[in-house]
């Protein structure tokens, strides 16, 4: 099979568009100022501002009937890392750290979500 200069480009084109896509959040970075707000049943627990943040933020949330969550937030992100939950949901969602990404844990009636100033009406998959 023999290459063509337009299956060339094309090839190229597509290369370029996939290390972009790959490579889009280290090269717009997210500069707004955001906050982290942790809700446990429907009230507000803990707010935190990232640009606040010097070190590494660990604390524990004691839940009703012996549950708990281990929450660690960075300068650069949210995230779980123990809960008291059967599925792990909540520490399977991992880091998040754009505004609107959220992290649930529907046991324990715990949901983190962060929230900026330039928050996007759509996501990157509808986009």
């Amino acid at each position: 099979m023999k290459f063509k200069k337009g299956d060339i480009l094309i090839f190229i084109f597509l290369l370029i568009a996939v290390i972009g896509w790959f490579l889009q959040d280290s090269i717009w970075t997210d500069v707004d100022k955001k906050i982290a707000i942790i809700e446990i049943d429907g009230e507000i627990y803990n707010t935190i501002f990232f640009d606040n943040l010097k070190d590494k933020q660990e604390f524990t949330i004691d839940l009703p009937d012996n549950n708990y969550i281990y929450i660690t937030s960075e300068k650069d992100g949210i995230y779980v890392n123990d809960a008291s939950c059967p599925d792990k949901v909540c520490e399977k969602t991992g880091k998040i750290s754009k505004a609107g990404q959220n992290i649930v844990c529907l046991p324990n009636k715990v949901v983190i979500y962060i929230q900026g100033a330039n928050e996007k009406n759509i996501d990157d998959v509808s986009y």
